[in-house]
């Protein structure tokens, strides 16, 4: 898990910075990569890398990578799960030159792309991001993990020079490239608390590869040209629950052991929630000595705490367990240093609860962190969410479409109350939002064709949070524990899980309430989701667990949001961007207004960090 960074100027040129300079952007990414760094220039090329050494920590693993024939030059962020299988088909092709000199993942990508070019992108199993040079055909091939677990930003100026990062930040130290908000973005933000949506974020000119994308910048033409290289599978016909259940105990059991490759401590992040008991289970059959972490608070009643059943867990499986206790004052500090350091707003509170469990574990000697994500967006975990969009498919007399009805559901600050939000110039400038309303269609638009003909009405809907929601949530987990300089690890938002899981039939992951036409409820039972993990797993994991409604860091969050209200009237940003009788609203009582002071105190803080 690292940072990286490249600077590629047409041919014929170098680079407008220098070597501070480059040192610089790639030193701002220092806590993704504590363990080592690494800088190569030669003509029109810059490459730079902070590495945080999971396999191989010798220097063999050093980046940049080249080639032994120097046509190749690599920088490369994330682990690939698929390593072994790829690199025994290279060396029975005799694809590299030598064998290979290292244990580390890197050295795989660098001789898979020079074997089979940007089709190797679609052979690798994992998360990643990409950077990699061609100096015969003067090119530089990027491209980003099907999933999104590894972010990829960058910035293509006007005189051709291209850079590209980890983060944000680390393009905007570049001495050229200037921090302009995006008001589209930030009134976006608002509503939605996404950085980044399609390739747009929250800064004007620097851009994001989408998860499963790559991009091909051309130095002699500095063209830039983005290509799919993955597409989602297809709802599949029937399937009985036993066969459903096999195959993804199956397919989930393989996930977690590839996750499990390491060479520095692994431990796993225990909330007593189904996903991250589940993961346990799996690596307590295997004889694994865990070692497990929750966070909670004492302000938090014991019974709808975290800690409590992560404790019943902890004990069953006998894990070494640890407890982060997060309070009111470790809340706000940590938010205030995030935002500041990481040159973006947050996503959710809970990106800080993360950050804290990951600094602690970090603290204790673990390195790598085995986490749920992606559970519920792939087997229909979000029950109120799916049970809400099935009535409104089964309503003709609801004429919004799919994509209007997902922005509704899930609006912080809703479109329709903008204008009474922002201040005219930058609601003006946000264009009402046009482009966020045209981005909910075009990706709802796109899952419902990407389903197919076996889908249910309900399956467009569950597909949408993957596209959507999974793609923030991975973004929150990289960002919080790379913060603390540790690497965080989803075997259920793995490829090949998430196009099981997606073939799969709804009737193995959620079942909704129906009602009869007199209102009566026709089915007893409420609405179930996650079904075929609940039977997969049904006696491996306690029955309080299997029962527990879902739950995400129940902490007081709305409480202790109080304590920065005072942003809101000392802002320059928020000064300018939101009109005055908001701001006095939200200040008086940040509590009471909770969705509108999270996200307007977010973008404050980010405002200011950068102009004020």
């Amino acid at each position: 898990m690292c940072g990286i960074l490249g600077v590629v100027a047409m041919w014929g040129n170098t680079p407008a910075l220098t070597d501070r300079d480059l040192v610089s952007m790639r030193d701002t990414m220092t806590r993704r990569g504590p363990d080592g760094a690494g800088v190569l220039q030669i003509e029109n090329l810059a490459l730079a890398h902070r590495r945080l050494a999971i396999l191989d920590g010798s220097s063999a693993g050093r980046q940049p990578m080249s080639t032994p024939d120097g046509r190749y030059h690599l920088v490369y962020n994330g682990e690939i799960y698929n390593d072994k299988e790829l690199r025994a088909e290279l060396l029975r092709m005799d694809a590299v030159p030598g064998g290979f000199r290292s244990q580390c993942d890197t050295e795989t990508v660098l001789f898979a792309f020079a074997t089979w070019g940007p089709a190797a992108f679609g052979k690798l199993r994992g998360m990643f991001a990409i950077g990699i040079y061609d100096t015969r055909r003067h090119e530089l091939h990027m491209a980003r993990d099907p999933l999104g677990m590894k972010p990829l930003y960058y910035h293509h100026a006007a005189n051709g020079e291209l850079t590209f990062a980890s983060d944000p930040a680390a393009i905007l130290r570049h001495p050229q490239i200037d921090a302009t908000p995006d008001l589209t973005m930030v009134s976006a933000y608002l509503t939605t608390l996404r950085s980044t949506l399609g390739h747009r974020t929250l800064f004007a000119g620097v851009h994001t590869l989408q998860p499963g994308e790559r991009a091909v910048y051309k130095a002699k033409k500095r063209s830039l040209d983005l290509y799919e290289y993955v597409e989602g599978a297809q709802v599949g016909p029937y399937m009985p629950t036993e066969e459903a259940t096999e195959i993804v105990k199956e397919s989930l059991e393989d996930s977690v052991q590839r996750h499990l490759r390491s060479d520095v401590p692994v431990c796993n992040l225990l909330s007593g929630g189904l996903d991250s008991t589940i993961l346990c289970a799996i690596e307590k059959e295997r004889g694994i000595d865990l070692r497990t972490w929750c966070a909670g608070g004492p302000e938090v009643p014991g019974e709808e705490s975290d800690l409590a059943f992560a404790r019943e867990v902890a004990r069953e499986m006998q894990t070494q367990h640890h407890e982060v206790s997060l309070t009111r004052k470790d809340f706000t500090r940590d938010w205030h240093m995030m935002v500041r350091e990481g040159g973006l707003p947050l996503s959710t509170p809970n990106e800080v609860a993360i950050y804290s469990i990951a600094k602690d574990l970090r603290s204790a000697g673990q390195v790598v962190a085995i986490s749920g994500e992606g559970a519920d967006e792939l087997f229909g975990g979000y029950e109120p969410a799916l049970q809400s969009a099935w009535h409104f498919a089964g309503t003709p007399g609801d004429r919004r479409s799919g994509g209007r009805f997902q922005l509704d559901s899930m609006s912080w600050v809703s479109p329709t109350i903008k204008p009474q939000i922002l201040n005219p110039d930058a609601w003006e400038g946000a264009r009402a939002d046009n482009f966020l309303l045209e981005h909910y269609d075009d990706v709802f638009s796109r899952v419902k064709q990407e389903v197919g003909p076996n889908g249910s009405q309900i399956d467009p809907f569950l597909r949408f949070q993957r596209h959507n929601n999974l793609r923030a949530l991975l973004q929150r987990l990289d960002t919080a524990t790379m913060m603390a300089s540790v690497e965080g690890r989803t075997p259920f938002a793995d490829w090949e899980v998430t196009r099981l899981a997606e073939s799969l039939p709804m009737s193995t992951k959620f079942i909704p309430t129906r009602s009869s036409p007199g209102g009566g409820v026709a089915v007893a039972t409420a609405a179930t989701g996650k079904l075929v993990l609940r039977d997969a797993w049904r006696d491996s994991v306690p029955s309080s667990v299997l029962k527990r409604s879902k739950h995400s860091f129940p902490l007081p969050f709305e409480q202790w949001v109080e304590d920065t209200g005072w942003q809101l009237e000392s802002s320059p940003f928020a000064q300018i961007f939101f009109q005055k009788k908001v701001r006095d609203t939200v200040v008086r009582d940040p509590n009471a207004n909770w969705q509108f002071a999270w996200p307007m105190m977010n973008l404050a803080l980010w405002g200011d960090r950068w102009w004020a």
